[in-house]
């Protein structure tokens, strides 16, 4: 059994209001837990499910101060929360085994309950349009499962999972080759199996444009915004992925391209296989693992890439790993759809900290509150105070 903590120094803490010493002794606390209680006692339901919650989203996200008047008061060891038992009668609280923190394992927020907001700002989902090759669009959100059109002998499919597939009819496709564009808004996601056998999956606000049949000696495609690739294998027709003024010509690979405008530089994460990338008179190599950030300077690699972190938005997750506010909210703004204000000069604090992209904003925002973040949600601008 760990040594007992006053209540009073407890609701500080979950309040944030600690100095120095405080935070320092319940840390203290929670490093001298050594046994799991077999019950909650002396609370009602509702109260025991209070503290439970509390102390949930208090270390829920794990932060690390990069300015020395910042106080953080958050344990920065992992733990895993199974029972908290309170005694009543002395107002002595004592945590059995509490909250472990895990960079490798996601936690499931849907059924925790996060302090709401007034405003209510519904997380993205699987929405896009696509534009066929005589111009007309289609909303698929909206559209039925089935077949969507037939251009050129190749058939249009929107599947029961909600993905859209290409699929040539027996024989070949027409030698007329039309272009296809898919897009998805602010808020949007959806996946895409190509002609070839192809898979793509677009982030909110991406594109991908390609031909209906890949017809001569290589498989070419447009993208901006974010898109994951799984490439259908062809020695002898090379897949090449065309972004800006940077290509990147590869046979069968895994690969992630995140080309934002509002980002410092277009990002290229290899997961398998190679890639060659090549803007202006910068060219490189890339190995699984290895990440190449394309900027006006040229082309710099990073040898040792969070693999993890880059995938999270295929796994439905905002994964922050060291990660200041200002990379935060772009993240915040391109899936809930706002518009993010600064109210002052961004904080330089790393957060670190994993939820699901399927919570509400304001649910996302009240964990990122208990660690001392202040702001201001009004319709759809958050407002960020500094």
């Amino acid at each position: 059994m760990g040594r007992s903590i006053a209540v009073s120094l407890l609701k500080k803490y979950l309040s944030g209001d600690c100095n120095v010493a405080e935070v320092k002794e319940v840390d203290e606390w929670f490093d001298s837990m050594d046994a799991v209680p077999e019950e909650l006692v002396g609370l009602s339901d509702n109260q025991r499910k209070l503290v439970e919650d509390k102390i949930f989203e208090r270390i829920l996200l794990n932060i690390e101060a990069k300015e020395q008047q910042k106080v953080i008061s958050v344990p920065n060891k992992s733990i895993r929360i199974n029972f908290i038992l309170w005694a009543a009668a002395s107002l002595i609280l004592v945590l059995g085994t509490v909250l472990i923190w895990r960079y490798h394992a996601p936690l499931n927020l849907q059924n925790k309950n996060a302090k709401l907001q007034a405003v209510h700002i519904k997380p993205g989902g699987n929405r896009a349009v696509l534009t066929l090759g005589d111009g007309s669009s289609v909303v698929l959100t909206e559209a039925k499962i089935g077949a969507l059109a037939n251009q050129q002998n190749v058939s249009v499919v929107k599947t029961a999972e909600g993905e859209l597939r290409y699929k040539i009819h027996a024989g070949s496709a027409s030698s007329d080759i039309s272009y296809n564009k898919i897009a998805t808004p602010v808020g949007g996601k959806y996946s895409v199996v190509l002609p070839d056998g192809t898979k793509a999956w677009l982030n909110a606000k991406s594109s991908l444009r390609f031909p209906t049949a890949f017809k001569g000696a290589e498989r070419v495609v447009q993208m901006t915004g974010e898109v994951y690739f799984e490439v259908a294998r062809n020695p002898n027709q090379p897949f090449k992925v065309q972004s800006g003024g940077t290509e990147i010509k590869v046979l069968g690979t895994h690969f992630d391209v995140m080309a934002y405008d509002d980002e410092a530089g277009q990002k290229t994460t290899l997961l398998e296989g190679s890639i060659h990338l090549s803007s202006g008179k910068f060219s490189q190599l890339l190995k699984p693992g290895q990440q190449a950030l394309v900027d006006p300077s040229g082309i710099k690699v990073n040898h040792n890439c969070d693999l993890e972190a880059v995938m999270a938005w295929r796994n439905d997750l905002f994964i922050f790993k060291d990660m200041e506010i200002k990379e935060i909210a772009r993240q915040l703004s391109r899936w809930y759809d706002i518009q993010v204000v600064f109210r002052g000069t961004p904080s330089k604090i790393a957060y670190t900290g994993t939820i699901s992209k399927d919570v509400e904003l304001s649910e996302l925002l009240s964990m990122l509150q208990f660690t001392g973040l202040k702001y201001e949600l009004n319709r759809n601008q958050l407002i960020i105070i500094d």
